[in-house]
This record gives C-alpha cells, structure tokens and sequence, in this order.
C-alpha cells in the first residue's frame, strides 16, 4: 500500500470515528475518539485480512 492510500484510508478511519463519537454524545453515551479510532482500524484490518485469506 502506498503512502497516499495509507494517508486516505487513516483520514477515512479518523472521520469514522469522529462520527462515531458525536453520535454517542448526542445520545447520551461516554464515549472516546481514540477508542472508536481502535475499534475501526481493528475492523478494518480483520476485513482486510478475510480479504486476503
């Protein structure tokens, strides 16, 4: 992967989880960007890997 994809889909993840977060707080939910920001790379890198398998 080069730098630029790694730069799009790390933008792509950080979005996600910035809205993520802004949706838990509009409900009333504690919520943490950098723990929806792990969540989302890990998703990401299980989907990546099914994909490679």
């Amino acid at each position: 992967m080069t730098d630029i994809q790694k730069d799009i889909k790390n933008a792509g993840q950080s979005l996600e989880a910035k809205a993520q977060t802004a949706k838990d707080h509009a409900e009333g939910k504690p919520s943490s960007e950098t723990l929806n920001k792990a969540k989302v790379k890990v998703d990401d890198a299980v989907k990546d890997l099914k994909k490679d398998l």
